[in-house]
């Protein structure tokens, strides 16, 4: 499921979207951020496209729901 970037946003350090530019060469734009929550995961894609296609060298992060809402699982 897609979820907003905004719900999340506060949740997710910002040095973390720095160095992934930082070492992928990709600027990562947070109006084009797509975020997914599924089996108790939040993945936070670079796009659109590198979510589509599932590209693992353009997911950003990937946590554990429970640690980043800081919920007792």
């Amino acid at each position: 499921m897609i979820i907003e970037f905004q719900q999340i946003r506060s949740l997710i350090p910002g040095y973390i979207f720095n160095e992934f530019g930082q070492l992928s060469g990709h600027f990562v734009r947070a109006d084009e951020i797509v975020c997914e929550s599924d089996n108790g995961r939040i993945r936070i894609w670079l796009n659109r496209d590198a979510f589509e296609a599932r590209d693992p060298e353009l997911l950003i992060c990937d946590y554990s729901e429970a640690d980043l809402r800081g919920l007792q699982a």
